[in-house]
């Protein structure tokens, strides 16, 4: 019977240790925020919907950033209320100016007022994650395999007379990369000071009338969730995934924010 004890202890230790053969996952997320404060160029995509009283908006942007010097170009597609059908923009920001065109063909820019720009939209992605630091205690982490990011195409063809060919392709095997996958979810009170990181970044507040105080005395969280993606052998950020839904008083009215 003791014989048996000690197998069964020998057998757990085993076990312990072939589960913690990598580094701490706070040394592994320093290592991400440094190798990320590094990357001059970021491909990003927004989704946003804000629900209202008075009014609501959704729109999702898909764009690219270089950050030294300031250059972005992006497409949005926004859906008002008052609106029978989406509003497509193109957007062009760099250090001077702003131009937004609608997403046509020959469609001519307008020039915007480049103060007028929230530059926090643009924030580099290593500032987001340095906003999860405090809550490091609270990561989950594990060992998965991601596909490489692909933007998605149409890979339909068409035949000489217009219609689509039925004409089969090969699949291509994507070789997959070994990360550390790294995610937190908070839902109450002490997560505060993470929405009010975000409510300033999208600018909810930059009104002289509104105090951000009283706004935050009104907050109410649903959810607020972050996943990172973390390259094991480079420490590479392949992927960064937030989301903050939260119900908020600003202006009068109670507004449902939910960002992804």
């Amino acid at each position: 019977m003791k014989r048996l004890g000690l197998v069964m202890a020998l057998s757990i230790s085993f076990l312990l240790v072939g589960c913690d053969d990598h580094p701490p996952t706070s040394e592994i997320y320093e290592q991400a925020i440094e190798v990320t404060d590094q990357l001059e160029t970021v491909k990003f995509q927004r989704n946003q919907t804000i629900r209202a009283q008075q009014d609501s908006f959704r729109g999702q942007m898909n764009g690219a950033v270089v950050y030294e010097p300031l250059e972005f170009y992006g497409s949005m597609e926004m859906n008002l209320l008052n609106l029978n059908e989406a509003l497509q923009l193109e957007s062009y920001v760099n250090d001077s100016e702003w131009l937004v065109r609608q997403n046509q063909q020959e469609a001519e820019w307008e020039e915007y007022d480049r103060t007028e720009f929230q530059d926090t939209l643009l924030e580099h992605p290593s500032l987001m994650l340095e906003w999860f630091e405090p809550y490091q205690d609270q990561f989950l982490m594990k060992e998965t395999a991601i596909s490489p990011f692909q933007e998605q195409e149409d890979e339909s063809t068409e035949g000489e007379d217009g219609e689509e060919s039925n004409e089969e392709t090969e699949e291509v095997e994507v070789e997959k990369i070994d990360v550390y996958e790294i995610s937190f979810r908070g839902a109450d009170e002490q997560y505060k000071p993470l929405v009010q990181t975000h409510i300033e970044q999208m600018g909810l507040v930059n009104r002289s009338s509104v105090n951000l105080d009283d706004v935050m005395e009104t907050v109410e969280i649903e959810r607020i969730d972050m996943t990172v993606f973390v390259d094991k052998e480079t420490y590479d950020v392949h992927r960064l995934q937030t989301r903050f839904r939260y119900l908020v008083y600003i202006e009068g009215e109670y507004r449902v924010i939910d960002e992804s």
